[in-house]
């Protein structure tokens, strides 16, 4: 027999009789002791343990039962049912059974993938919570592309209530580097979800930790929300100029002290410095040459991001050849019929909080004065590129462009910053649509990973030097483990894998010197506590014609007594009993009163 036994985190739900996990355990033992002592069994958890792995005795069985604890870990119905065929199958001359003994919840299980054994018969034994009642924070992401220091940041946050009452006045909190920043209180309707705003501002740069907190009971381990974020002094734009710098691009950028803006000549530039840049701009470079090309493309691969603003007079054939490498639109020779730009991609990260918003109302004013075009090199896209329009003309043709070449990233403009092409640059639109583009060029890793998730963390950082390495730490707990890492272009793969006991905020370390800040949030599939009824389970085998799943449901008596009576099958002798009494008395009856 093999016993799984749902440790996951929804079974801190309150049941009949203590926590679901206590239910579940006691489920378990009255399966075991339906059977005799000579039988083996296998206990599986969510963790899927080495040492359960195996057939053991029922003195074994009960023992590593006593130990199973609530797990972060989760598993579909089709791994579960899969990992106890793997051991049931290497005893094929003995009868074999699985028991599945969980609160079935509607995010987890679902049957219609499952494939069955017909030498095996499966019991599911559900188990009933007393309520659904659940808060929790479900995501949380900036509006920003970067955070600086002295700026205000937004931090969005997404909070659940799965229960079945609306809720009010619940807390939110933020801390950042373990002091309070921002508190607020949301209402949230039932079954709903809000998404808070929480502000606040960072003066030092470098690596940031967060946390976001409700409290909710007695499902506490999705309250807290851990998210590690880096603020940064300043974005390295190198501009390779081919005919002497841009006024426009030297009073936009060479001011601000967020960006650390360079100039330098296309015949004096140090193909080494390229991978020190975040943004590279291609400000009218008459000839792409060949040497130039390969550079910049090994750039974008390890995730550069490049700007392209074409030469009045540009050689198309090495531009587009060029191009073509990146996979990138090209150039088609130049078009001097008037036109104007119509049209914004609102949504992409360049345009957003540039307008102010009205509800039911388009980010753009109708009055809003857009850029006039007189000369442009049209665009030509192709089905192999990954590319979207930033900004459209009236002719229909795309004004910028964004490819996804490699890890990196491509924009194309049909001008250059020239007013004889275009009034582009004297519009307002040119200041937050290049600065915005400087600003999400930037390598940032994502705001937290999933505990189990097994996927790496990129970060823009490099590998440690000679017998050096780095260490992931906890900053209030003694963990602490040597992280798999691996090199990809500019980025830094880091791979915790399985080995992340507990959801918190952890950094990347080379001796004392913090590098990055990882957090990992436990899997928020679990927090749904909506689950399947026997009736719904029962539907679902029967549609996806599990004949050798079957449920089983207890009523008041004990498991074991259920479990015995399938063993047996249905006893007649009963039956028999009151059958030939019946006959006995009706032959009585017959000799009493119709007697001759």
């Amino acid at each position: 027999m093999s016993v799984f036994v749902d440790n996951s985190f929804s079974m801190e739900a309150a049941g009949s009789n203590g926590t679901l996990l206590d239910e579940a355990r006691q489920k378990a033992r009255e399966i075991v002791s339906a059977y005799k002592s000579s039988d083996l069994f296998q206990l599986l958890t969510c963790d899927f343990e080495g040492r359960h792995q195996r057939l053991v005795t029922r003195d074994e069985f009960l023992t590593m039962l006593d130990e199973v604890k609530t797990s972060p870990s989760v598993h579909t119905f089709d791994e579960i049912v899969s990992r106890q065929y793997d051991l049931l199958n290497n005893e094929p001359a003995a009868r074999r059974t699985t028991y599945l003994v969980s609160d079935f919840q509607k995010s987890t299980y679902s049957p219609n993938v499952l494939k069955q054994d017909s030498n095996i018969l499966s019991y599911l034994v559900p188990l009933k919570s007393q309520g659904m009642a659940n808060v929790y924070i479900d995501t949380c992401w900036f509006t920003q592309p970067i955070q600086q220091p002295g700026k205000t940041s937004v931090l969005r946050a997404r909070v659940w209530n799965r229960s079945e009452t609306d809720l009010e006045k619940i807390p939110l909190k933020l801390l950042i580097n373990n002091q309070q920043k921002s508190v607020t209180s949301l209402d949230i309707k039932a079954g709903m979800s809000v998404t808070a705003e929480m502000p606040f501002n960072i003066r030092t740069e470098g690596p940031q930790q967060g946390l976001l907190q409700v409290t909710d009971y007695p499902v506490t381990y999705d309250d807290k929300f851990y998210f590690s974020f880096d603020v940064l002094s300043s974005v390295q734009v190198l501009c390779i100029n081919g005919n002497g710098g841009n006024r426009f691009l030297d009073a936009l950028y060479a001011q601000d002290s967020s960006v650390h803006f360079t100039n330098v000549g296309e015949k004096s530039l140090d193909y080494g410095r390229l991978s020190e840049s975040d943004l590279i701009i291609l400000n009218e470079v008459q000839s792409v040459s060949s040497g130039l090309a390969a550079e910049i493309k090994r750039y974008v691969d390890n995730g550069g991001t490049i700007l392209v603003l074409p030469a009045a007079n540009a050689e198309l054939s090495s531009y587009n050849s060029f191009l073509s490498s990146l996979r990138a639109p090209l150039y088609r020779e130049p078009d001097t019929a008037d036109t104007r730009v119509v049209r914004l991609s609102e949504e992409s990260y360049l345009f957003r909080d540039v307008f102010e918003k009205q509800p039911g109302k388009t980010a753009i004013d109708i009055n809003t004065e857009l850029p006039k075009v007189r000369r442009h090199f049209p665009i030509l896209f192709s089905s192999a590129t990954l590319t979207v329009p930033l900004i459209e003309m009236l002719n229909g043709r795309s004004f910028l462009t964004l490819t996804n070449s490699g890890r990196g990233q491509v924009f194309l403009m049909a001008v250059p910053l020239d007013p004889a092409f275009s009034n582009f640059p004297l519009q307002a639109l040119f200041v937050p649509v290049l600065y915005n583009i400087a600003l999400i060029s930037h390598p940032v890793h994502s705001l937290y990973s999933i505990i189990g998730d097994n996927k790496p963390v990129r970060i823009g950082a490099a590998t440690p030097d000679g017998d050096q390495v780095y260490k992931l730490k906890s900053p209030v707990t003694n963990f602490e483990m040597i992280p798999q890492l691996i090199q990809s272009g500019n980025m830094l793969n880091v791979f915790a894998g399985n080995q992340v006991p507990e959801a918190g905020n952890y950094q990347l370390v080379d001796n004392k010197k913090v590098i990055s800040g990882l957090s990992f949030n436990y899997n928020r599939n679990e927090s749904n506590l909506e689950c399947f009824t026997a009736g719904e389970l029962k539907t679902m085998l029967n549609k996806a014609h599990l004949k050798n799943f079957s449920l089983v449901e207890t009523g008041q008596r004990p498991l074991n007594e259920v479990i015995a009576m399938i063993n047996s099958g249905t006893q007649l002798w009963r039956y028999f009993v009151w059958l030939a009494l019946v006959m006995l008395l009706g032959e009585i009856l017959l000799i009493r009163f119709f007697k001759k």
